[in-house]
């Protein structure tokens, strides 16, 4: 469930100081300044996503920062994924100095000192990604402090992503695999073009490109599992690669795009069979929620899977 804080509570002249104190606990050690002292308007709504979390906030004018002392104070080694949904903000971070309109991203290394700069009243959204799991999807440094456009390609499958679990009645382990691939897909949005188009076979970098690209495949297949059309076709699309691209960063991974899809189908059919709340559903409703075509199709794959019958799994 997702928590709320606001300043909404607090009297005016103790507002900007109650947002103080909400931020540092929502996120991490920070120094905000602003010269709205007679009240000051801010909420932060934070989803936890397992090892990630994703917080909504709506602010005022405002400058953030992050200082040496912050860091010695309260140590979270990761990164900060933050998506202006509206306003402007000007980021800078280890002598990068970038602007962020609506619809675009960038990242902040929350072990070294950063400023973010609210002119007017903005929203966010802010994914925190541990370092590991960032690192280990990405090939060289992680670029901070780099805008990120999130209008086409894969950035714009992170930003619908993002959004998407904001908005999504998500079960916690399905919004957490989420969250995870959408961090595979944020670092095939980082990763820097290959200028002539050849991959390294073998070598580290390409294992790590491949998993991303994997990452980000899947987190495409997680949000639009109940889709009639989805295919490798319109993964590729709205990861703005090639089919060939989808189909390869499957190699090796022990499935194909089709079986990563049926296996994740089955597994969603399977809860909700498991789910007294949703005994009132029929078997041909669940399965066309997990995306099958036809019960029979849906019965066959699931007694292969399972050895049983979705008849089997319900409770009594």
């Amino acid at each position: 469930m997702p928590q709320t804080w606001s300043t909404s509570a607090a009297p005016p002249a103790g507002q900007f100081a109650c947002w103080r104190e909400l931020i540092c606990e929502a996120f991490l050690a920070l120094s905000p300044e602003s010269d709205l002292r007679d009240g000051f308007a801010g909420r932060v709504t934070q989803w936890p996503l397992g090892r990630l979390d994703l917080a909504r906030i709506a602010s005022q004018r405002q400058r953030v920062r992050r200082t040496g002392r912050d860091i010695a104070r309260a140590r979270r080694p990761g990164y900060y994924a933050n998506l202006q949904i509206t306003g402007a903000s000007v980021v800078a971070q280890q002598g990068r100095r970038t602007v962020l309109e609506p619809g675009d991203l960038t990242l902040l290394d929350t072990d070294e000192p950063f400023t973010m700069d609210f002119p007017t009243d903005f929203r966010q959204l802010s994914l925190f990604l541990p370092r590991p799991l960032l690192t280990a999807r990405t090939v060289g440094p992680v670029p901070t402090a780099v805008r990120v456009d999130t209008a086409t390609g894969v950035g714009a499958a992170v930003r619908h992503a993002l959004t998407a679990l904001t908005r999504e009645p998500w079960s916690p382990d399905v919004a957490a695999r989420l969250a995870v691939h959408t961090a595979g897909l944020l670092a095939v949005a980082l990763a820097p073009a290959d200028p002539a188009g050849r991959g390294h076979a073998g070598s580290a970098r390409s294992r790590r490109g491949a998993t991303a690209a994997r990452s980000a495949a899947l987190a495409d297949i997680e949000e639009h599992l109940s889709d009639e059309d989805l295919s490798p076709a319109t993964t590729a699309r709205r990861l703005g690669v090639s089919v060939r691209t989808v189909h390869a960063a499957f190699a090796g991974s022990g499935t194909s795009w089709a079986g990563a899809v049926r296996r994740r189908r089955l597994d969603r059919a399977r809860r909700a069979l498991a789910d007294p709340a949703l005994r009132h559903l029929r078997i041909i409703d669940i399965a066309a929620d997990a995306g099958f075509g036809t019960v029979a199709g849906f019965h066959r794959s699931f007694r292969r899977a399972f050895g049983r019958t979705p008849g089997e799994i319900r409770p009594d």
